[in-house]
């Protein structure tokens, strides 16, 4: 909700809500995401997990090289 309007237009406020439905929705994701560890521990990103996905049969490439 922003202001007891459904949607706002303005370009950065239409993203982020304001008001009590806002500030209760936030609340309540703060806490589950503590509950849960969520924010007590940064992880870092692991690259090295990820593989290229075979291509499915009939195929001959299914995912193009970037490089």
């Amino acid at each position: 909700m922003h202001g007891g309007k459904d949607y706002e237009s303005r370009w950065g406020r239409r993203m982020a809500g304001s008001g009590p439905y806002a500030w209760m929705i936030g609340r309540r994701f703060e806490m589950a995401a503590r509950r849960l560890g969520y924010r007590e521990t940064p992880r870092t990103l692991r690259t090295d997990l990820f593989r290229k996905p075979a291509p499915a049969e009939g195929e001959k490439d299914a995912q193009l090289s970037l490089f």
